[in-house]
């Protein structure tokens, strides 16, 4: 028996079981759920109250099929009764009774990349309808470098996307999934430390003209 090279061969399992712990640890896992007595977001340094629309579900991405009577695609793959409220380009916006509701169903349904799904929500003084298609905006410090943006989010399990080149600011949009998750880690940087501003990449319902 080498007592060396069985030493040796232990040694690198630990080396590897601690990278790998050490990549768990730097990767969070972001709720997907909702306060129901909590529900907001910042715009800039203003706290917005928001109010969940019951059972409206947005879907962004979706072919154009999918808002046929007869598909079973989609929201209707929960909700076979699902009726569709409006739908313009490539934003469809469901009314449902599935399961948990909106928030349930985006949870179940939000498990690609190409069609992703939001619960529906307006602020709470009044506004048009606003969903969460993924991915949040931050503005850091103007002292914080690129590689020190691109350390601050890893550290989060997030990474950056583009810059977003506005003067005398620190814009990144900073990839997050569909849904309640956007508006969860958008919340969770808001005060830490070089964090100017952090909110979600809302889809805004258009006014009407």
């Amino acid at each position: 028996m080498n007592i060396k090279n069985n030493a040796l061969s232990f040694s690198k399992i630990l080396s590897f079981a601690g990278i790998f712990l050490s990549a768990c640890v730097s990767q969070p896992t972001y709720s997907q759920d909702l306060n129901p007595g909590s529900i907001y977001y910042y715009d800039g340094n203003q706290k917005i109250e928001l109010e969940l629309q019951d059972g409206l579900l947005a879907e962004f991405g979706a072919p154009p099929e999918y808002r046929d009577a007869k598909s079973k695609s989609g929201i209707r793959s929960l909700d076979g009764n699902a009726n569709l409220v409006k739908g313009k380009g490539m934003v469809n916006i469901w009314k449902t009774g599935a399961d948990g509701g909106a928030v349930g169903a985006s949870k179940t349904l939000n498990r690609s990349r190409s069609i992703t799904y939001s619960p529906v929500f307006m602020h709470s003084k009044g506004s048009g309808l606003l969903a969460l298609p993924g991915n949040i905006i931050v503005d850091f410090s103007t002292s914080m470098t690129d590689k020190q943006v691109e350390n601050f989010l890893a550290s989060k399990g997030l990474r950056s996307l583009k810059k977003i080149e506005i003067l005398n600011h620190n814009f990144y949009e900073v990839e997050t999934p569909a849904g309640v998750s956007a508006l969860n880690i958008a919340n969770s940087l808001v005060g830490q430390s070089g964090v100017v501003s952090s909110s979600p990449n809302w889809w805004r319902e258009a006014a009407a003209k």
